[in-house]
């Protein structure tokens, strides 16, 4: 494709001495350098008129989105994708609306139960407002209704009992000042599909986070700790592989799981879909991720290349998607680039 100008927007952390960015803002630069593109850096944290200036000044083909966050608040992330639609920007990933859905987990779980969906039966405990989606069972696991990267969640999210269970809402609502969301926890193995396109969206090979080096009564829970603190038992000892030892129906369970909930949340260009398979070889989709991080070692990256595409092939892959939707003009439309409903069964 044709040389672009883009310009690789991010989060630019303005607390300290210097400002401050995240590791895969360059590491999208260099690749996105060495494809024969013109990317430019930049950067922003909570002043609009700034950005809408210095994107005046770029005058960019295309947008990299890596924005996860503005103002310090990572509930702005869709709010990024919004003005960029309104400016009739193209840019790489889920539109205003899918992000919007993606932000709230309980209005995100209501719509994937409409599309038919399989997900965990959930409760919604607010101040004052409490929803339930149907009869549930312990053990259950308690998350903040938003927030991304595993916040607020911990060992101590699993509940097993009603003490338990009061607890950990009560910790939701006074130290994360959000309404809790309460869901059926399910035994049995975490996987992350990567969702790759629009038109003909694939699954990428299938990321499973391998628990077996946890103590036995070690809860199975990716939570926080195991991301972020490398000092953590869990960050030590978990770790991502790819699953090999599935049969061809399971695999192909899976992999149409993810597909129907980014088709349900119409997340476009790129997305990670994190499924449990219960212990009957049911899958439970817990969480749909749209514009997932895109760290050289991240889960989508590593599954992106089992499937043949190294990081710079990949990036170039992100940008080809997008363009194919600023050149069908879904921008002028006020619209995302529709995400097509997979054939049922599709290998992978």
């Amino acid at each position: 494709m044709d040389s672009l100008r883009i310009a690789v927007l991010f989060y630019e952390e303005r607390t300290g001495p210097a400002p401050a960015r995240d590791e895969v803002v360059d590491q999208v630069y260099a690749a996105l350098t060495a494809l024969g593109h013109q990317p430019v850096l930049l950067g922003t944290n909570n002043d609009v008129a700034e950005l809408v200036t210095r994107l005046g000044e770029i005058k960019p083909d295309l947008v990299f989105n890596l924005c996860e966050s503005f103002g310090g608040l990572d509930s702005n992330e869709g709010n990024i994708t919004a003005l960029l639609a309104l400016l009739g920007i193209p840019f790489t990933g889920t539109g205003p609306v899918g992000m919007a859905l993606r932000q709230d987990k309980a209005l995100t779980k209501k719509v994937l139960q409409f599309h038919g969906v399989n997900c965990p039966g959930f409760a919604i405990f607010d101040i004052g407002n409490l929803e339930f989606s149907g009869r549930m069972h312990f053990p259950l696991i308690v998350k903040p209704m938003r927030g991304d990267a595993s916040l607020g969640i911990s060992d101590a999210s699993l509940v097993r009992d009603y003490a338990g269970l009061i607890r950990q809402i009560t910790i939701m609502h006074n130290e994360h000042f959000d309404a809790a969301l309460v869901e059926e926890y399910i035994e049995g193995r975490e996987f992350y599909v990567g969702v790759l396109g629009n038109e003909s969206p694939e699954a990428l090979p299938l990321v499973e986070m391998d628990f077996s080096r946890l103590p036995p009564d070690a809860p199975r829970i990716y939570g926080r700790a195991a991301k972020f603190d490398a000092t953590s038992a869990q960050y030590q000892a978990l770790n991502a592989i790819i699953a090999t030892d599935l049969s061809s129906e399971l695999r192909h369970s899976l992999a149409n799981a993810a597909l129907e909930a980014v088709y349900a949340l119409q997340v476009r260009d790129y997305a990670r879909v994190d499924i449990r398979l219960s212990r009957e070889g049911k899958p439970y989709v817990i969480e749909v991720n749209a514009n997932p991080y895109l760290e050289q070692t991240s889960a989508f990256a590593f599954s992106a290349l089992q499937a043949g595409m190294g990081y710079n092939t990949l990036i170039g892959r992100l940008v080809e998607i997008a363009w194919t939707c600023a050149r069908d003009r879904a921008w002028d439309k006020g619209m995302a680039c529709p995400v097509k409903r997979p054939p049922p069964e599709k290998p992978l």
